[in-house]
């Protein structure tokens, strides 16, 4: 029927949605992949979909992230889906808490050692909803060609994104005629969330306008 939006559109402006009126709450399930995990990764609710897309996944800072622990769910009040633990690229520990307002915990114990808490309140992820929503669609190119060798294509992108250092994607594209666009976006959402390059989402989703800039140094 013409004009009937499609399922990611929906679901696009329902996470929107979600952001622009305060104080909603709703319990969607998310089956993502992780292109810093490499790995099928279960989000409980919108919020946390906007925080591992804006906070985690994006974040060239971020090695690595997990839930928190049962103990530390004890300790902070919150569901097990309410807080994460992350890891900086320099081994620091944090621990992202979902709350409207500051807690007394600033710090805590994860086990493996201690943490700074960050407590993420709805109008940071309102704020960021509308890019994170980018990035997923971004990121479903990386996801399409998890089991792909990409191998290949990088081989060729990054001696392009060196050689160039800043541009459009469409430069990207003529640069790389041998392989098709999916392939290339996949390749080139890769680069960005290890730290390798800077894509540039905040004026529209992945496309051959959007603007991109090599990274000093890559992200280890």
């Amino acid at each position: 029927m013409p004009g009937t939006p499609t399922l990611p559109s929906r679901q696009r402006a329902r996470v929107l949605d979600t952001y622009r009126s305060r104080g909603h709450r709703n319990s969607n399930l998310w089956l993502v992949y992780s292109v810093k995990q490499d790995q099928d990764i279960l989000l409980h609710s919108d919020r946390s979909l906007v925080h591992w897309l804006a906070f985690l996944e994006t974040d060239p800072s971020v090695r690595g992230f997990r839930p928190i622990t049962d103990e530390l769910v004890a300790q902070l009040g919150v569901g097990p889906a309410g807080a994460t633990i992350l890891e900086r690229q320099d081994r620091q520990l944090e621990v992202h808490l979902f709350a409207d307002g500051r807690r007394e915990v600033t710090t805590v114990e994860t086990g493996v050692g201690p943490a700074k808490v960050r407590v993420i309140t709805a109008d940071e992820l309102q704020a960021h909803s509308r890019i994170a929503l980018r990035w997923l669609k971004a990121i479903g190119y990386a996801g399409l060609a998890r089991f792909s060798d990409l191998t290949p294509v990088l081989n060729q992108l990054i001696p392009s994104l060196e050689r160039r250092w800043s541009g459009k994607v469409a430069d990207l594209l003529e640069d790389l005629p041998g392989f098709d666009l999916a392939t290339v976006y996949a390749a080139l959402v890769k680069a960005a969330i290890h730290g390798s390059v800077e894509l540039d989402l905040t004026s529209h989703g992945l496309c051959g306008a959007s603007r991109w800039k090599r990274k000093l140094t890559q992200a280890r």
